[in-house]
């Protein structure tokens, strides 16, 4: 199944993890992807995997906290592709985890920086190329962390709560003009970044697996299949929503394996 073939996606955060496994599903299905991120190295060998598989990929260094980066990645895009037509925001910094009393203004700022204004100025890039064209899916990644958060994530749970605000203002602004905005927000989701956190206490995963009704974490193929369907034609009465997809870990008030589910 090609849905995108003759499309192009643009990809933050592609060299690994969650934006890595939504640009190579874009590929499979026929599309150009842009694959968008700080590491050169990352989307270098991403979109070498791309190519090699029969895609159209590229990669495109940029700081996306930065408008002038983001500004030029646009440009780089267009001129490769001459068009955008879906755009997945998962670019995200390091979470700044400590006592929130204690915690540097220089930490929470760079979470702000590349988790929601690096959303706001993507967005506003492709949204502007999209308005023009009049058609266009957006695609912002937020995190169960709106719902229900841990100790000692202020600044990440704020920014993701902006991301979700910044995708309703602008799915209100835009959905008149061809344009739809969305928020995919992961829970629990087997990914580098978990994988490490995991790792650090044998406790974590087990309470995890334990807290989420289907009894497994989420893959990154799970959310990649989200953010396509999201992104596609068929999908143009959907804006505006922020879909959870963890399994159902956020609605469980269980805190271990339910007794009568055997």
């Amino acid at each position: 199944m090609m849905r995108y073939e003759g499309q192009v996606a643009l990809v933050t955060g592609a060299g690994r993890g969650l934006g890595r496994a939504a640009a190579e599903a874009f590929a499979r299905e026929g599309a150009a992807v842009a694959l968008v991120a700080r590491r050169a190295e990352e989307i270098d060998e991403a979109r070498s995997q791309i190519v090699s598989g029969g895609g159209k990929a590229l990669a495109v260094r940029a700081d996306v906290s930065d408008a002038a980066s983001v500004s030029a990645a646009m440009r780089q895009v267009l001129d490769a592709f001459g068009r955008v037509d879906a755009l997945v925001t998962c670019a995200a910094a390091e979470p700044a985890a400590g006592p929130s009393e204690e915690l540097p203004l220089k930490d929470w700022q760079r979470v702000i920086d590349i988790d929601l204004t690096g959303a706001f100025l993507t967005c506003q890039a492709a949204g502007r190329v999209m308005l023009q064209q009049g058609y266009g899916r957006i695609v912002n990644l937020a995190s169960f962390h709106v719902i229900a958060t841990y100790p000692q994530r202020a600044a990440y749970a704020a920014a993701k709560t902006g991301v979700v605000g910044l995708t309703q203002a602008l799915a209100v602004e835009w959905a008149g003009r061809g344009v739809t905005v969305n928020v995919v927000a992961p829970g629990p989701i087997r990914t580098p970044r978990t994988s490490w956190f995991l790792s650090k206490d044998p406790g974590n995963e087990a309470g995890m697996i334990g807290r989420t009704p289907s009894g497994q974490l989420g893959e990154t193929s799970d959310v990649a299949a989200l953010i396509l369907f999201l992104c596609s034609k068929e999908a143009g009465h959907i804006n505006g929503q922020n879909i959870v997809i963890d399994g159902g870990w956020t609605k469980n008030a269980w805190w271990g394996k339910h007794p009568w589910m055997g």
